[in-house]
């Protein structure tokens, strides 16, 4: 846990020594991450644990009080390796890092590149991607195929695939991010579609909506999600259901 914990707060307060760590999670709803800690915080009234959720995101945050800096880090410790073994690998960072940070430096490590071929969100994953400092060093191509013409002329989406399966499907997630990858000779693609609403869905694809697909020179794997909220908020949640692919992903390679 000390490993990865995030660079911990010590203050003194009156004679209390006061330490800090975050978990930073994707792809659990509030609700169920706290269903499966909640038993191992609530047997600890020092550390405090305090549970925030996000679009796309919960956050776990922890407390803990001592006479000194060493016996509330023990504390912190404790609650903490207790918490890391429940959560695995829904945790994406120890830190106050953001999730296109520790996948720009999965990436790095990793030494590998990656393309993006987005509909529904808009360009919103690559922007994400992006914003980091030294993305230029893995981040090499994003398109926007929003029209079914440019999903066939960017990504080479064959026509009878969009008119047998329609746009917001799993086949053509995973055209996407083949045909991207192999466009812009990345390690890897990704390829998002989806309905973000607040109109163009239907009973069989209500708005939020979501298929992503993630290719890399093992295969693609593909997910469908479906976010609730309004357009922005499915659009972001869509980038962040992407990026924890892409994290997952590379953590096997």
């Amino acid at each position: 846990f000390e490993a990865f914990c995030l660079p911990r707060l010590q203050e003194m307060s009156g004679g209390i020594a006061l330490s800090r760590s975050v978990f930073r999670t994707a792809g659990l709803p509030e609700s169920i991450l706290d269903a499966r800690i909640a038993p191992i915080y609530t047997k600890y009234k020092n550390p405090e644990t305090t549970v925030l959720a996000k679009p796309g995101q919960v956050e776990v945050r922890l407390t803990a009080t001592g006479k000194n800096r060493e016996e509330a880090d023990r504390l912190l410790k404790e609650l903490g390796d207790q918490i890391e073994r429940e959560l695995s690998d829904f945790v994406f960072t120890r830190s106050e890092q953001s999730l296109e940070e520790v996948v720009g430096d999965l990436l790095m490590t990793k030494h590998a590149t990656i393309s993006t071929a987005e509909s529904c969100t808009g360009g919103l994953l690559a922007e994400r991607l992006t914003d980091v400092p030294g993305s230029s060093r893995y981040f090499m191509s994003g398109v926007i195929c929003y029209s079914n013409e440019s999903k066939m002329e960017l990504a080479g989406i064959p026509p009878l695939l969009l008119e047998m399966q329609g746009a917001v499907s799993a086949e053509v997630a995973r055209g996407l991010a083949e045909g991207i990858r192999i466009r812009a000779g990345t390690t890897i693609g990704i390829g998002v579609t989806g309905v973000a609403g607040p109109s163009g869905g239907s009973a069989e694809k209500p708005v939020g909506t979501v298929h992503i697909a993630v290719a890399t020179p093992t295969g693609t794997e593909h997910r469908q999600f479906l976010y609730p909220g309004d357009r922005e908020k499915v659009r972001w949640q869509a980038s962040q259901g992407a990026l924890d692919m892409v994290r997952r992903e590379l953590m096997k390679m």
